[in-house]
C-alpha cells in the first residue's frame, strides 16, 4: 500500500471539511464567486428531486384494498427510494453544471484555492488544459456510473424490511466520494489529469475523499437550501488538494 493510501481516512476528511469551509467563509472573493451557482443549482435540483419522487411513488403505487404487510412494505419502499432521491439529486445537478456550465464550479474553485494557498494557486493558474471534450467525457462517465450505482442501491431498498435500511446509507457512502471527485473536476482538469489517472488518485485517498463529502452530501440533501451551499464545498474542497493530494505527490 501506498504512502497515500495509508494516510486516506475518514476523521481526516472530516477535518479538511471543516478547516475548508472556514477559509471559504472567510474569503470575500470566495462569498462573491459561489452566488452565481445557486440559482442554477437550486432549480436543476428541485427539478430532479420532484422528477425522481414522482417516478418513485408511480413505480410504487399504494392502495387501500392492500395487506397491512404489503402497504407497510410499500411504503418503507417509498420513504427509503425517497431518501435515495433526495441524496441523487443534488449530485446530478452538480453533474450537469459542470458538463455545461464548468467555468462557474472552475471560479469558486480557484478562488478557495488562492484563499488557501496562494502559491499553489498560482502554479494552477497556469494550467496543463486537459481539453474540453476529455473533461466532458469524464463527466459524463462519472455522471453515468453515479446512476448505475444509485440503481443498484435502489434495488437494494425493494428488499422487504433489509433494504430501505441499506440503502440509504450506502448511497450517502458512495454519494460522498463521489461528490467529491465531482469537486475536485477542476483540479484535475488544470493538472491534465485523464479519467484513468483520476480513478487511481480517488482510490488511493477514498476515505479521505469519502469524509470529506459526508456532511456536504448530508447538508445539501436537504431540500432548496442544501444546493445552495454547493459553491462553498466548491470552495472548501481546495484544502484536499493543498493538504492531501498535493501533499502526498511531495512525499
Amino acid at each position: 500500500m501506498s504512502s497515500a493510501a495509508a494516510s486516506s481516512s475518514l476523521p481526516r476528511g472530516l477535518q479538511l471539511a471543516g478547516r475548508g469551509l472556514q477559509i471559504a467563509l472567510a474569503s470575500p472573493e470566495v462569498r462573491r464567486a459561489y452566488l452565481r451557482l445557486a440559482v442554477v443549482l437550486v432549480i436543476l435540483a428541485v427539478v430532479l428531486t420532484a422528477l425522481l419522487g414522482g417516478l418513485l411513488w408511480w413505480l410504487v403505487p399504494v392502495s387501500g384494498d392492500m395487506s397491512w404487510t404489503t402497504w407497510l412494505g410499500r411504503w418503507a419502499l417509498r420513504i427509503g427510494g425517497g431518501l435515495l432521491a433526495l441524496v441523487a439529486a443534488p449530485m446530478l445537478s452538480f453533474f450537469v453544471v459542470s458538463i455545461g456550465l464548468p467555468f462557474l464550479a472552475d471560479g469558486v474553485f480557484m478562488a478557495g484555492m488562492r484563499a488557501t494557498d496562494p502559491a499553489l494557486a498560482a502554479r494552477l493558474e497556469r494550467p496543463a488544459e486537459l481539453g474540453f471534450v476529455a473533461a466532458t467525457v469524464g463527466s459524463i462517465r462519472r455522471a453515468v456510473y453515479f446512476l448505475g450505482v444509485t440503481a443498484v442501491l435502489f434495488g437494494l431498498t425493494l428488499v422487504p424490511f433489509v433494504g430501505p435500511l441499506l440503502g440509504p446509507p450506502l448511497q450517502l457512502w458512495y454519494a460522498a466520494r463521489t461528490f467529491t471527485w465531482e469537486l475536485l473536476d477542476p483540479y484535475f482538469e488544470r493538472t491534465g489529469q485523464t479519467y484513468a489517472q483520476q480513478q487511481t488518485v480517488v482510490r488511493a485517498h477514498r476515505a479521505t475523499l469519502a469524509g470529506f463529502g459526508l456532511p456536504w452530501v448530508a447538508v445539501m440533501a436537504l431540500p432548496f437550501v442544501g444546493p445552495l451551499l454547493f459553491g462553498l464545498a466548491q470552495a472548501a474542497v481546495a484544502t484536499v488538494v493543498a493538504d492531501e493530494l498535493e501533499a502526498a505527490t511531495a512525499r
